[in-house]
């Protein structure tokens, strides 16, 4: 083999890396030089960095320091200064910290920390890509290899409107110590607005948040230039959660998630239902956290409860009026039936099939069941003598069941045909135990 024939072809990618690195103290700096420091109506200019941290929380913060009286006034007053970047920063990497040193150990002297929300500097105007640094698992399952401008390296691509994407692992990931994945993104068309770019990250937070049954942040994010030099950023403190479970494991990955942009991107051309559709994928990440499950369960059929309102009138099932006068458990029967996902109680779920007969209701259905348990763990007893709350168990098979339908009304919505893993046989299933979706 020559050595030109053994060279990848011109048509190949970049080899896609992270932007921001860890430092030895594993502390990202994103920035290092002068910083404008605030209260009220007094700025003052002093060196610092703007760094992020991935433990024990995920934080993006300031840190300056010096002996300025000024500064310790601020500071040890109580008044937390809000911090900006000077006009035009170098956003370049930074190798080192621009932090003062103390030389003089007879001033006081401060070094303080800030918390920073969000912070975005520079012009979009000659950016020409973007790498989205991401916080949270999404698969330990290789992705499909591909030919680079350097080397083969395993990159997911898939798209969303005006954007082509690319998802990539991070090489020699170590757990706390870095982002474990990153996006590229580049605009169909230039020049890219920041709304544009905002709006990618809120699609992006959804669809990865949907796929990993978790909170997936997107903490920080550079756009590049034609010589990959950074000429715009967004960095922020993510949200990020806890899962219990995913109906997409680590094998579906590379499969799922391009389908599922593809319904995404089909979804977004009726504005009303791609904002209904986040809102309830919202609901569903806090629902499948870790928070106590009789908090979790209303969280779970206030999402169903929205898609069956925003259904099965824009589907033309029902007229608004109509609709009305459905109530929580029959508007849910509905939108099972739009979806083809059965209406039954599972013969798994014995505790929701001993309720209802409890009730003296042997002919109710899932829906039934559900919004019982729902109204009786939001609304107070009728009687202080007859406390009517449903049992652990009770409520452990309610929340499995409410989640399992939300995510296949989801996922119905999206026009996904593939595979997943039902939460109906918890118990005893493994992973790569999955099903084709009813409709499939």
């Amino acid at each position: 083999m020559t050595a030109q024939s053994s060279q990848p072809p011109a048509t190949a990618g970049p080899y896609i890396r992270p932007i921001y690195l860890p430092a030895d103290d594993g502390v990202f700096r994103v920035y290092a030089g002068d910083l404008l420091a605030s209260v009220e109506a007094n700025t003052q200019q002093l060196a610092g960095d703007v760094a992020f941290r991935l433990t024990p929380r995920p934080q993006l913060y300031g840190r300056i320091a010096g002996g300025q009286a000024w500064l310790a006034e601020m500071v040890v007053g109580g008044r937390r200064p809000t911090l900006a970047l000077p006009a035009n920063p170098s956003l370049k990497p930074p190798v080192a910290s621009a932090l003062p040193t103390r030389t003089d150990d007879s001033r006081p002297w401060i070094d303080r920390s800030i918390p920073i929300n969000n912070m975005t500097v520079g012009s979009l105007a000659t950016v020409e890509r973007f790498v989205i640094h991401l916080n949270g698992r999404l698969s330990d399952h290789p992705f499909p290899l591909c030919a680079t401008q350097v080397e083969m390296q395993g990159q997911l691509p898939f798209a969303l409107p005006d954007w082509t994407l690319r998802l990539v692992a991070v090489d020699e990931y170590r757990e706390g110590e870095d982002f474990p994945f990153i996006i590229e993104a580049i605009p169909d068309a230039l020049p890219v607005t920041r709304e544009s770019v905002e709006q990618l990250q809120r699609r992006l937070f959804v669809i990865l948040g949907f796929v990993a049954g978790r909170e997936v942040g997107l903490a920080l994010t550079a756009g590049l230039d034609g010589s990959d030099e950074v000429m715009w950023a967004t960095w922020s403190t993510p949200r990020i959660g806890t899962g219990q479970w995913r109906w997409c494991p680590d094998h579906l990955v590379d499969d799922a998630l391009p389908d599922l942009a593809r319904g995404y991107a089909l979804l977004t051309a009726d504005t009303t239902m791609e904002k209904v559709v986040d809102r309830a994928m919202n609901l569903y990440l806090v629902a499948n956290g870790t928070q106590p499950v009789d908090a979790r369960i209303p969280l779970a059929c206030s999402a169903l409860e929205l898609l069956a309102w925003a259904v099965l009138q824009s589907r033309q099932w029902i007229t608004t009026d109509a609709y009305s006068k459905l109530t929580a458990a029959s508007s849910l029967r509905l939108l099972l039936q739009w979806a083809g996902i059965p209406v039954e109680i599972p013969s798994v779920f014995t505790a929701l099939d001993a309720r209802r007969r409890s009730h003296g209701q042997p002919d109710w259905e899932a829906p039934d069941v559900l919004a019982k348990i729902r109204n009786d763990l939001v609304h107070p007893p009728k009687k202080l003598t007859q406390l009517e709350w449903p049992t652990s168990d009770e409520m452990a098979e309610a929340w499995r069941l409410s989640m399992h339908y939300l995510e296949l009304v989801i996922l119905r919505l999206l026009d996904y045909k593939g595979m997943y893993l039902p939460r109906l046989q918890l118990t005893s299933r493994w992973v790569t135990h999955t099903e084709t979706v009813p409709w499939g």
